[in-house]
């Protein structure tokens, strides 16, 4: 019975200041690195979600000329430079083809409509890489902060 040890644990030495310092700043680190890793994912998958839905807009504005074509009803041209069609008032309201030539956009309408987060996963995961190196960056820099105005002690 006297090979028992006792529940009691003694208690760790002390942190130094500097530790103490050192632990304040990585804390602060991993505070702010959180924060910017919350705040890219969101620009991220807002900037996924705007890509894709802008491929499906272009599209449906491209079918829907395609469709002028078709039943050969009259494109009108814009009243200040009569070689371009003016989409707007030939009744497909739209920006992405602006100056474009009806062949470029018969084209874009003959490629059929976008899959499913075809144009969302580059800039998604373009997005995603820049949000965690921002993150681990941010994190170190605090670290880094912390360790100098320490004075290089030991975590």
């Amino acid at each position: 019975m006297t090979e028992l040890r006792s529940y009691y644990t003694p208690p760790n030495a002390p942190l130094t200041a500097g530790a103490r310092f050192i632990r304040g700043f990585r804390r602060v680190g991993v505070v702010v690195a959180a924060l910017v890793f919350l705040a890219g994912l969101a620009i991220t998958l807002t900037i996924a979600i705007e890509q894709q839905s802008s491929a499906q807009k272009r599209f449906e504005q491209a079918s829907c000329i395609a469709g002028l074509v078709r039943e050969k009803r009259p494109l009108k041209m814009r009243t200040y430079d009569q070689t371009k069609i003016d989409y707007e008032e030939s009744g497909c309201a739209g920006y992405y083809f602006y100056g474009d030539s009806l062949e470029i956009v018969l084209r874009a309408a003959k490629a059929g409509p976008p899959a499913m987060l075809e144009n969302a996963v580059q800039p998604f995961f373009i997005g995603l890489a820049v949000t965690l190196i921002s993150a681990a960056l941010s994190f170190s820099g605090f670290w880094l902060i912390g360790w100098l105005c320490a004075g290089f002690t030991r975590d």
